[in-house]
């Protein structure tokens, strides 16, 4: 797509009473309101992965949970509620996947690259989290509890106790070393096939089948853990966090900020990708807004809900901070408290149905990137992928905790502010922020605030001030220098690598004449760029091009994602729109009279039709051209004689004035 260099202004469009008339007129129906409460359910399930349910309470339970609680939410309305705002405006605009979006930026395609292999590093490592839940769910399930394994008795004056803990139980048991207990790992690697193999398969349809599948596991999570929470929680154990101010200490150490920044992005979807791809297809139909608000407010709410949650289900419990925290929590507290073997049970599987969820918001990106690639092969790839995901995680496995821990708290958390960081600068400031405003102006009728403009332009800096700051401590650490270095330089060189390769094609694939002409070019968006439907891309470059005159407060707020995105609508909009035998409009044509001077005629500017574009550019330089005519192709009249003045128009039925060889003048009348 051609891009048009001019001033960055207001892009407005005067409204015609005809299309007032036309505009749909949303009623309250059942459909609507069911396909409500399935986008909210959606929703509800971002907030229902391992992610807030495993990952925030772990890294809460480090730094003090309600420290931590109130750095995350701060870091939620800050840097996440912009944010995805950006990603859902830009998803439901193109309709893409994570890599496609960025054809309005061709050059930063690597940073859609890299969210699609971040979401992949992390499925793949959390699925060993999804098979110790299932393992622990059935050899408790089927035996007794605790499990027979994990007894080791000695006597004390108090009689015979148990003195393995959880953390051993799970250390001797399923994540025992293959040399001493080789059917653990059998088992687990079992179970991670499954797991790889046929949870895809609820992404068979993807968008649909994926609805299906979180709008019935969000309620059946929700209804298991609030029956956990109402009969194994200890309300009165959570006074002493709020009363507590030894942990509020923590907070002049950057490895807080950065930890709840980095679960922000995490808990959010937005370093995986999936509010993207969501935005084009779960979101298609709703207020992008809307749902950014909903998104925010629902994490925060689950966030706080969880990490109470099982603070009260821990009570005096010692807290597990390892990868496998939460898991051994449940299992220590509810051995301790010598609870039956059905809470365990429900506690697992809340775990589970957590991690189903997770595995499918994590790959759907994936699979959908694979869909607009290979076609109807799709799933070819897509089976594939679950191979060499089932081979990672039993690697991962093998090496037990080491590098889940290492990815999990490394390598994945600078992927994470690296994609997101480069994603706002892409968007705003190469993109352009008055062409950001502009689209989601388009989506939602409604043109941004400053202030939301103001927060996107400071987001890069939170980011990478904060995590500037954690890396400086984590370096000059005793750790960090002999351990930490060189995964974070691999981490940073893997970066570099897809950066330079992807810009090196997309620098390629421009079509210049010399290198400098290329990469300017990939600086500015694609002729790919925009809405897929047609009406939809028609009425965005119509609207996008045009130099308006009009005031901000003379312009109507119209939802033109009510209008185009809305299928069921669509066709509506369509016939009213031919009913009106308005085909194409002028606004300002110069004419020539017969004295040879020009005229200028000026149409009414309340003749403006949303769907045709304005053919001529209202400003001041063509006002000034003295033979500027209004010209349409393969539609000319010639005047008198061959190679005499020739006189373009436009009109329906047109006079097609041919010179008669016989010095006579004859008329044809041509209709289109």
């Amino acid at each position: 797509m051609a891009v048009v260099n001019r001033p960055c202004g207001v892009f407005p469009c005067v409204r015609s009473n005809g299309f007032q008339e036309r505009t749909i007129q949303n009623g309250v129906t059942l459909k609507s309101i069911c396909d409500f409460i399935k986008t909210q359910l959606c929703t509800v399930a971002i907030s229902l992965t391992l992610l807030s349910s495993v990952r925030l309470p772990r890294e809460a339970f480090k730094y003090g949970a309600v420290p931590y609680l109130v750095v995350y939410t701060f870091w939620l309305v800050v840097v996440g509620l912009p944010t995805v705002l950006l990603q859902l405006a830009m998803g439901q605009l193109s309709q893409q996947d994570p890599v496609g979006v960025w054809r309005a930026v061709p050059i930063l395609k690597g940073v859609g690259h890299l969210k699609v292999i971040t979401s992949y590093i992390i499925c793949v490592y959390h699925v060993v989290l999804v098979a110790l839940s299932a393992a622990y769910l059935i050899w408790i399930g089927k035996g007794t509890f605790p499990l027979k394994d994990c007894i080791k008795l000695q006597i004390t004056p108090n009689g015979y106790e148990n003195k393995m803990n959880a953390s051993e139980c799970f250390n001797a048991t399923f994540l025992a070393p293959f040399t001493e207990y080789p059917q653990y790992l059998g088992i687990m690697a079992i179970l991670i096939f499954i797991l790889w193999f046929f949870l895809p398969i609820l992404l068979f349809r993807l968008r649909k089948t994926l609805k299906i599948t979180l709008n019935v596991l969000a309620p059946f999570l929700v209804i298991i853990t609030i029956v956990l929470c109402t009969f194994v929680s200890h309300g009165p154990d959570l006074t002493s966090l709020f009363t507590s101010c030894e942990k509020w200490m923590q907070l002049s150490h950057p490895y807080i900020w950065h930890s709840a920044l980095v679960q922000a992005l995490l808990s959010t979807q937005i370093a995986s990708g999936y509010l993207i791809s969501a935005g084009g297809t779960v979101y298609r139909q709703s207020d992008v807004r809307w749902n950014a608000i909903s998104i925010i407010t629902l994490n925060i709410i689950t966030g706080w809900l969880w990490v109470l949650l099982w603070e009260s289900i821990a009570a005096t419990t010692t807290k597990d901070k390892s990868f496998i925290g939460i898991l051994v929590l449940i299992y220590q507290s509810s051995v301790a408290e010598r609870r039956s073997k059905e809470w365990p049970l429900l506690a697992f599987g809340i775990i589970f149905v957590s991690g189903i969820i997770t595995i499918l918001v994590l790959l759907y990106p994936i699979f959908d990137k694979l869909h607009r690639a290979t076609g109807d092969h799709w799933r070819l790839f897509a089976t594939a992928a679950s191979a060499l995901g089932t081979s990672l995680t039993v690697a991962v496995l093998t090496r037990r905790l080491e590098v889940a821990t290492l990815l999990d708290e490394l390598a994945v958390p600078v992927l994470s502010v690296f994609t997101t960081a480069m994603e706002v600068v892409g968007f705003v400031f190469i993109y352009g922020s008055c062409y950001l405003n502009f689209d989601i102006e388009f989506l939602t009728g409604t043109r941004l605030s400053y202030l939301w403009i103001a927060i996107l332009w400071l987001v890069p800096a939170f980011l990478f001030g904060i995590t500037g700051w954690w890396l400086r401590a984590i370096l000059r650490s005793p750790w960090g220098q002999f351990w930490n270095m060189w995964p974070l330089v691999g981490v940073f060189i893997g970066i570099l690598v897809v950066m330079l390769v992807i810009a090196a094609v997309a620098v390629a694939k421009e079509e210049q004449f010399n290198l400098c002409s290329k990469i300017s070019s990939a600086f500015r968006p694609s002729r790919l760029w925009g809405p897929e439907e047609l009406m939809a891309r028609y009425v965005w470059m119509s609207q996008r091009h045009v130099n308006g005159t009009l005031s901000n407060d003379d312009r109507e707020d119209t939802n033109y994602a009510e209008i185009i995105f809305n299928r069921d609508n669509e066709k509506k909009y369509h016939d009213d729109w031919v009913q009106q035998n308005e085909y194409q409009r002028t606004y300002y044509v110069y004419t020539k009279n017969g004295d040879d001077k020009d005229s200028y005629r000026n149409d009414s500017l309340t003749d403006c039709n949303l769907s045709i574009p304005l053919p001529i550019p209202r400003n001041k330089k063509a006002k000034k051209e003295k033979e500027s005519k209004f010209r349409s192709p393969n539609i000319c009249v010639a005047k008198n004689e061959l190679g005499g003045p020739v006189n373009c128009n436009c009109n329906r039925h047109f006079t097609l004035n041919v010179p008669d060889l016989r010095n006579t003048n004859n008329e044809v009348t041509t209709i289109l």
